[in-house]
C-alpha cells in the first residue's frame, strides 16, 4: 500500500470523522457502514455515520460509479459528494464491500497499489492500449483518446516516484490493486479482485494512524 508522502492528506489520529449520507436506501447505508468498519480494527479513528449533508465526508449514491477524494482533499469540497458508491443487491454483496473498502481506502489517504512505487507489473503496452481503444502512438490522439490514456496512466501504468511517497512492499492482495487481465500483461502476469482487506493494508494503516502508547 501507498500514499503520496505528504502528512496533509492524512487526517490526525484519534480524530473522528463525521461521514454523512447525502441520499440513499436504508439498505445502501447498512452495507456501506458494514463494510467502511472492517477499517476500524486498524486505525487509530473513529467514523460517526450521519443523516444530511453535514459531514467532513458526504456519500452520494450512485449509479454507474465509484469514487473517493484522497484524504484530507475531501475538505476542499465544499458543496459536493466528496465520495460517490454505486449501489449493488446483496446478491453482489461482496463486490459492494470490497469496493466500498477501496473507496475508504483513498478517504484514509491511499493511492492504487498497481502504481506502488515498488510494483513490478509486467505491462504489455500496446495491447493494454489496443484493448482500450487506443494505438501505441499517443500522437495520433484526439482530445478524447488523449484523456482516456492520461487516465490509463494515472491509475496504472505510471509507478510513484520513491521520494515523494509513503510506502510499504507492492501487494498484489491489496484492496487498492485494480483487476489486471492477463492480456494486458507479458508472462501470463495477471490479478484478481480483492475481497477484503489485506495484511499489508492493514500494517500499513496501523502505522499511518497510530494508537497511543
Amino acid at each position: 500500500m501507498w500514499a503520496k508522502n505528504n502528512p496533509s492528506k492524512l487526517w490526525t489520529p484519534g480524530q473522528t470523522l463525521r461521514i454523512a449520507f447525502l441520499n440513499g436506501t436504508e439498505e445502501f447505508k447498512t452495507a456501506t457502514i458494514a463494510a467502511a468498519n472492517n477499517w476500524l480494527p486498524h486505525i487509530n479513528l473513529k467514523f460517526d455515520f450521519v443523516e444530511g449533508i453535514e459531514g467532513d465526508i458526504r456519500i452520494l449514491s450512485r449509479e454507474g460509479e465509484f469514487s473517493s477524494s484522497i484524504g484530507t482533499d475531501a475538505l476542499l469540497k465544499i458543496d459536493e459528494q466528496t465520495m460517490t458508491l454505486w449501489p449493488h443487491s446483496p446478491i453482489h454483496a461482496r463486490y459492494f464491500a470490497a469496493n466500498v473498502m477501496h473507496e475508504f481506502g483513498h478517504m484514509l489517504g491511499a493511492e492504487h497499489e498497481q502504481t506502488n512505487p515498488t510494483a513490478n507489473i509486467p505491462w504489455d503496452k500496446p495491447a493494454f492500449y489496443k484493448q482500450h481503444g487506443l494505438t501505441a502512438q499517443p500522437e495520433e490522439d484526439d482530445a478524447q483518446a488523449s484523456a482516456t490514456r492520461q487516465r490509463l496512466h494515472d491509475w496504472y501504468l505510471d509507478r510513484a516516484a520513491p521520494s515523494e511517497s509513503i510506502y510499504s512492499e507492492y501487494d498484489r492482495k491489496s484492496i487498492m490493486h485494480y483487476v489486471i487481465h492477463q492480456s494486458w500483461t507479458e508472462g501470463g502476469f495477471q490479478n484478481f479482485l480483492n475481497l477484503v482487506l489485506s495484511e499489508k493494508d492493514k500494517a500499513f494503516m496501523a502505522k499511518a494512524y497510530p494508537c497511543p502508547v
